[in-house]
Protein backbone atom coordinates (compact mmCIF):
# COMPACT_ATOMS: atom_id res chain seq x y z
CA UNK A 1 0.00 0.00 0.00
CA UNK A 2 2.78 2.43 0.84
CA UNK A 3 4.32 1.84 -2.60
CA UNK A 4 1.08 3.04 -4.16
CA UNK A 5 1.18 6.22 -2.12
CA UNK A 6 4.81 7.01 -2.60
CA UNK A 7 7.95 5.34 -3.90
CA UNK A 8 10.98 6.76 -2.20
CA UNK A 9 14.52 5.60 -1.94
CA UNK A 10 17.38 7.35 -0.26
CA UNK A 11 20.94 6.39 -1.03
CA UNK A 12 23.86 8.14 0.56
CA UNK A 13 27.47 8.20 -0.42
CA UNK A 14 30.41 10.14 0.84
CA UNK A 15 32.46 11.71 -1.90
CA UNK A 16 36.12 12.48 -1.51
CA UNK A 17 39.26 12.73 -3.58
CA UNK A 18 40.08 9.28 -4.84
CA UNK A 19 42.97 7.44 -6.37
CA UNK A 20 42.63 5.76 -9.76
CA UNK A 21 42.12 2.37 -8.08
CA UNK A 22 39.33 3.77 -5.91
CA UNK A 23 37.66 5.35 -8.95
CA UNK A 24 37.80 2.02 -10.81
CA UNK A 25 36.29 0.23 -7.82
CA UNK A 26 33.54 2.85 -7.53
CA UNK A 27 32.78 2.57 -11.24
CA UNK A 28 32.43 -1.21 -10.92
CA UNK A 29 30.12 -0.82 -7.93
CA UNK A 30 28.08 1.84 -9.72
CA UNK A 31 27.23 -0.51 -12.56
CA UNK A 32 25.37 -2.77 -10.14
CA UNK A 33 23.85 0.06 -8.08
CA UNK A 34 20.26 1.24 -8.24
CA UNK A 35 19.79 4.14 -10.65
CA UNK A 36 17.05 6.77 -10.49
CA UNK A 37 15.44 5.47 -13.70
CA UNK A 38 15.07 2.02 -12.09
CA UNK A 39 12.70 3.60 -9.58
CA UNK A 40 10.64 5.52 -12.16
CA UNK A 41 8.55 2.59 -13.34
CA UNK A 42 4.75 2.91 -13.32
CA UNK A 43 2.63 0.73 -11.06
CA UNK A 44 0.38 -1.40 -13.32
CA UNK A 45 -2.45 -1.47 -10.75
CA UNK A 46 -2.55 2.32 -10.56
CA UNK A 47 -2.44 2.64 -14.35
CA UNK A 48 -5.47 0.36 -14.76
CA UNK A 49 -7.39 2.68 -12.43
CA UNK A 50 -6.49 5.75 -14.46
CA UNK A 51 -3.80 7.10 -12.16
CA UNK A 52 -0.69 8.55 -13.76
CA UNK A 53 2.56 8.73 -11.80
CA UNK A 54 5.26 11.38 -12.03
CA UNK A 55 8.63 11.17 -10.33
CA UNK A 56 10.78 13.80 -8.68
CA UNK A 57 14.52 13.25 -8.38
CA UNK A 58 16.12 15.32 -5.62
CA UNK A 59 19.90 15.52 -5.28
CA UNK A 60 21.51 16.94 -2.11
CA UNK A 61 25.17 17.59 -1.38
CA UNK A 62 26.41 18.67 2.08
CA UNK A 63 29.92 19.82 2.93
CA UNK A 64 31.84 22.02 5.34
CA UNK A 65 33.42 24.00 2.51
CA UNK A 66 31.19 25.87 0.07
CA UNK A 67 33.85 25.88 -2.63
CA UNK A 68 34.08 22.08 -2.43
CA UNK A 69 30.49 21.64 -3.63
CA UNK A 70 30.37 24.41 -6.22
CA UNK A 71 31.16 22.09 -9.16
CA UNK A 72 28.12 19.99 -8.22
CA UNK A 73 25.98 23.13 -8.03
CA UNK A 74 27.10 24.02 -11.55
CA UNK A 75 26.16 20.54 -12.85
CA UNK A 76 22.70 20.75 -11.25
CA UNK A 77 22.12 24.25 -12.64
CA UNK A 78 23.20 23.25 -16.15
CA UNK A 79 20.79 20.29 -16.12
CA UNK A 80 17.72 22.24 -14.96
CA UNK A 81 17.61 21.20 -11.30
CA UNK A 82 17.47 24.78 -9.93
CA UNK A 83 19.90 24.21 -7.04
CA UNK A 84 19.27 26.00 -3.75
CA UNK A 85 22.08 26.79 -1.32
CA UNK A 86 21.49 26.55 2.44
CA UNK A 87 23.77 27.35 5.38
CA UNK A 88 23.17 24.83 8.14
CA UNK A 89 24.03 23.93 11.72
CA UNK A 90 22.24 21.66 14.18
CA UNK A 91 22.66 20.14 17.61
CA UNK A 92 23.82 16.92 15.94
CA UNK A 93 26.27 18.82 13.69
CA UNK A 94 26.92 22.23 15.33
CA UNK A 95 29.64 23.43 12.94
CA UNK A 96 28.52 25.59 10.05
CA UNK A 97 28.12 23.58 6.87
CA UNK A 98 26.50 24.02 3.48
CA UNK A 99 23.88 22.13 1.54
CA UNK A 100 23.01 22.38 -2.13
CA UNK A 101 19.73 20.77 -3.17
CA UNK A 102 18.11 20.54 -6.58
CA UNK A 103 15.02 18.73 -7.88
CA UNK A 104 13.51 17.90 -11.24
CA UNK A 105 10.24 16.18 -12.15
CA UNK A 106 9.99 13.43 -14.74
CA UNK A 107 6.87 12.03 -16.43
CA UNK A 108 8.57 8.70 -17.12
CA UNK A 109 11.82 6.85 -16.53
CA UNK A 110 14.61 8.90 -18.00
CA UNK A 111 18.28 8.37 -18.73
CA UNK A 112 18.64 12.12 -18.07
CA UNK A 113 18.12 11.41 -14.35
CA UNK A 114 20.82 8.74 -14.40
CA UNK A 115 23.16 10.98 -16.41
CA UNK A 116 22.68 13.90 -14.00
CA UNK A 117 23.47 11.73 -11.00
CA UNK A 118 26.56 10.36 -12.77
CA UNK A 119 27.70 13.89 -13.66
CA UNK A 120 27.36 15.02 -10.03
CA UNK A 121 29.35 11.97 -8.89
CA UNK A 122 32.03 12.61 -11.53
CA UNK A 123 32.37 16.21 -10.33
CA UNK A 124 33.94 14.65 -7.21
CA UNK A 125 32.67 17.23 -4.77
CA UNK A 126 34.00 16.70 -1.28
CA UNK A 127 30.94 16.10 0.86
CA UNK A 128 27.98 13.82 1.41
CA UNK A 129 25.77 13.08 -1.60
CA UNK A 130 22.16 11.96 -1.11
CA UNK A 131 19.52 11.40 -3.74
CA UNK A 132 15.84 10.52 -3.55
CA UNK A 133 13.19 9.52 -6.06
CA UNK A 134 9.59 10.14 -4.98
CA UNK A 135 6.51 9.23 -6.98
CA UNK A 136 3.47 11.47 -7.11
CA UNK A 137 0.06 10.36 -8.34
CA UNK A 138 -1.71 12.57 -10.86
CA UNK A 139 -5.29 11.67 -11.87
CA UNK A 140 -5.87 11.52 -15.62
Amino acid sequence: MSRRLSLAVLLAATLASATTATIATAATAATSATLPSHLMLPDADLATHGVVERWTLTIKIEANDLKAIDPCRQVLAARGYAPVLSKMASSARPELHFKIEGSKEYAQASADADDTLAAVQQAQCKGALNWTVVSKQVPR
